[in-house]
Formats: structure tokens, C-alpha cells, sequence
């Protein structure tokens, strides 16, 4: 910024024209937020071909009466010098909070380094879901530096990760997402509608580190910078069976009216129009958006009562895939101090397993090995048989004793899966 430029950022709801891409709205977001955190804030300032400049604003001051200080040139030529140290360039913008109003005043060196650390992580994860869009398409790059700042050209930088609160696998329900579509005053609104799978525990569900039904709602963007994460904005009522439920809204012109932004840039309020718009929403293939959040709540119950008739098992250890198991344990949990081993071992032909109980050990025909790990046999490999054999024998080693049923499954299993193998061996081999 040249001088010009700098009065303007640092006047209060400065009018100016911004740019359909632009961030900023209403002139007032770098003051607000900086006298949020802090009682002095500086801008430094350097553009090509003009002296660099610096401006500073003191919060009681600005309260009183909008005054601004002007900084002298020799000390925005520090700052400049200062900013190429720390990051290299010489040309830009540097930003400096000082008498912070939230800090740790404490005397323990090692309670600071915790709430510093603790502060690090807040903040980044903030940066990294509110401008994830940006972030993941590299159209903006965000590092933190924590250090002593007489130590700061040592310190690590690390790069800011972007978290999308939409970073699911696959969707919860059939048919989702979905594009409810409405309008306004003749102007089109979009809801995109997303159902998250159950049972996710993602750091893209579990924002902030909190539990995911914390964030059901409305995702508002503007310019693919989140303005609004979760909450149903008084149009319908959180709860626990509409945790999955998350709907994508593009801020613009043709919602202005019926959703109104903050200052901050960190919220917005519905109007009674957004609810009237609400009820005429309708996807195409007639889906309502209260038939949505049906959808969410039954999503979630229907995953409950499977979980609930699920009991934990006996867990399948050396020789099965790490993965696997973990997905095992996510699903149906894993009985205390029980274990079932995998191991390939020489059988008679036409046996492809055979159950060691009183090793609970499942023993693989090394003879039919090449026909499930064709590019050479590893500790955890053929993940496919080994998983369908332990779905089928987890309930024998978890029981008691051998019974009369059990043996004769083991007999019918061991019949029907010899004849599968032999008869796959010859049909590879014509």
C-alpha cells in the first residue's frame, strides 16, 4: 500500500469498491478483529516505487475519536527491512498486534509453553478449515512461526493445512448430496445438501476437536472463505439425530437479503425471508428440504440400531492386515485379552483351512497361497481370504469348547471351500 492506501485501511468503514473476488465488505474487519484480541495495532506497508509507510491505531484512542498515527519513514523502513528478514520479500503488508488482551500472566515457564502450544493449535486449526478452499487449491498459503522473537529467524515455519468439513469417503445415504434449489425476490438459491456417513471420527467431522453434532447446519461461504460453520440459523432446530446433516450455501447478491453478514465476517442472520424460501425449496427429484433432514435423522438412527445389535469379537492379530483390523475394531470392537492368529502351513490338498483351537490359530493351505497373493506371499497378505475366513470362524475360537455344531460347520466349510479352491486352480490353469 502507498500512503493513500494505508489512510483508507486504517479508516474506519471506508467506502470503496470491491471486487467480486474481494474478502473484504464492509471496511471494518481489520480493526474490529484486531481490537478483539489487542489494545495497539500497526500496519507496515511496502509497494514498488513508493516509500514504505506505516500507520498505527491505539484502541482507546480510535474509540474516542478514529484518530490514526502517522509513523515516520524511517521506522516503516525498519519494519520493511524487518519483513524481508523474517520472510523474504521486501514489497507487502505486515500486520502487528501488540498489548495483547488475552495472554498467559503467569510465572511458570512450562504453564506458558502449554498455553502457547494450546493457542498454536486453536489457531491453526481455525485458518485451516475457515479458508480451506483457498488453501487446498493454492490460491493462499498460511505458515505459522511460534518462537521468542529474538530467536524468530530460527524458528520453524510450518504451513497451515487445510480441514474441509465436507471430507467424507462416501456419502452417508443414497442419492446425497443434493441440490435443493429456491429463491427469492426472483433470485435462485442453492442449498447443497450432504448427509456425512455414521460413526465418522475424522478430523474434517470432529472440527475444532469437539464432537461432530456441534457442526450440523448451515457451511455459508463467500468467495470460498467460510463465513458461517454449522448451526441451523433459527430455520430448524439442532439435535442429536441431525449430526450428519451439513448444507452447503454460496454467499452472493442473490441471498443478501435473506441472510445479512456480520461485521466480523464470522456469522450471519437469517431473516423470516430465508424460512419462507426454505419451505418452497425443492430438489429435483422432489425432495423437500424438511424431507432432508428426515433423510439425516434416519441415517443416523438406522446406523444406532445396527450398532447396538453388534458385539464385540475376537481380534484377528499376526497375519492380518493392520487396516483391516482397524476397520474390525471401528465396527464391532474388539473382546478384552482374546486373540486369533493367521498362518499359512503345508495341508493335504483340498483343504484350504483348518481351525487350531487350542492354539486359536487359523491355518492357510500354503498350497492354494499363490492363487490369493499371486506377487509373492507376505506376513499380512490375501486381506480378502483371511477377512472372509475370519467372518466365518471368529464365533468357533471365541467359543468355550468345540461342540457338536461347531464341528460339524468346520466339516460342511471345509467340504464346500476345498472343492471352490481345487476347482479355481484348474480353471486358472486351462
Amino acid at each position: 500500500m502507498d500512503s493513500s492506501t494505508a489512510d483508507h485501511a486504517m479508516t474506519l468503514g471506508h467506502q470503496r469498491t470491491y471486487g467480486s473476488n474481494d474478502l473484504g465488505h464492509f471496511g471494518v474487519g481489520l480493526k474490529s478483529a484486531s481490537f478483539g484480541h489487542s489494545d495497539e495495532l500497526s500496519v507496515w506497508s511496502s509497494m514498488e516505487g513508493e516509500r514504505p509507510v506505516g500507520r498505527r491505531i491505539k484502541r482507546l484512542d480510535f474509540s474516542r475519536d478514529f484518530s490514526c498515527d502517522v509513523l515516520s519513514d524511517r521506522s516503516a523502513a525498519a519494519a520493511q527491512q524487518k519483513r524481508a528478514q523474517l520472510v523474504g520479500v521486501v514489497r507487502g503488508t505486515t500486520v502487528v498486534w501488540t498489548a495483547l488482551r488475552s495472554t498467559y500472566r503467569g510465572a511458570n515457564a512450562d504453564e506458558a509453553r502449554t498455553w502457547m502450544s494450546e493457542l498454536e493449535r486453536k489457531l491453526r486449526g481455525h485458518l485451516g478449515i475457515t479458508f480451506h478452499r483457498l488453501i487446498d487449491t493454492q490460491r493462499l498459503s498460511i505458515r505459522l512461526v511460534v518462537g521468542e522473537v529474538e530467536q524468530i529467524d530460527e524458528s520453524l515455519e510450518i504451513a497451515v493445512r487445510p480441514i474441509d468439513p465436507f471430507a467424507y469417503a462416501q456419502s452417508g445415504r443414497p442419492g446425497y448430496p443434493k441440490a435443493i434449489a429456491t429463491d427469492h425476490a426472483g433470485q435462485p438459491i442453492t442449498l447443497n445438501c450432504h448427509i456425512w456417513p455414521a460413526k465418522t471420527d475424522t478430523t474434517s467431522f470432529r472440527l475444532y476437536g469437539k464432537p461432530g453434532e456441534n457442526f450440523q447446519g448451515f457451511f455459508v461461504y463467500r468467495n470460498d472463505r467460510l463465513l458461517q460453520l454449522g448451526g441451523w440459523s433459527d430455520v430448524a432446530n439442532s439435535t442429536p439425530h441431525r449430526q450428519l446433516a451439513r448444507v452447503v450455501i454460496e454467499y452472493s447478491g442473490a441471498i443478501d437479503s435473506v441472510l445479512t453478514m456480520n461485521s466480523e465476517k464470522s456469522g450471519l442472520r437469517a431473516e423470516p425471508a430465508f424460512r419462507d424460501a426454505l419451505v418452497k425449496a425443492i430438489a429435483e427429484d422432489g425432495t423437500t428440504f424438511d424431507q432432508y433432514l428426515l433423510d439425516a435423522e434416519d441415517t443416523y438412527r438406522t446406523a444406532a440400531k445396527r450398532t447396538s445389535r453388534r458385539h464385540p469379537v475376537i481380534m484377528p492379530t499376526r497375519g492380518f492386515a493392520p487396516l483391516v483390523r482397524k476397520r474390525v475394531s471401528s465396527e464391532v470392537g474388539f473382546k478384552a485379552g482374546e486373540k486369533v492368529d493367521f498362518r499359512w502351513t503345508k495341508l493335504p490338498a483340498g483343504e484350504l483351512f483348518r481351525v487350531d483351537f487350542a492354539n486359536t490359530e487359523l491355518l492357510l493351505n500354503s498350497r492354494y497361497r499363490d492363487l490369493f497373493a499371486p506377487q509373492g506371499g507376505s506376513l499380512n497378505d490375501a486381506p480378502v481370504l483371511k477377512s472372509l475366513m475370519f467372518l466365518l470362524t471368529h464365533q468357533i475360537f471365541e467359543s468355550t469348547n468345540l461342540g457338536p455344531k461347531d464341528k460339524d460347520n468346520l466339516a460342511l466349510w471345509g467340504a464346500i471351500l476345498g472343492s471352490a479352491v481345487e476347482t479355481e486352480r484348474e480353471m486358472r490353469r486351462g
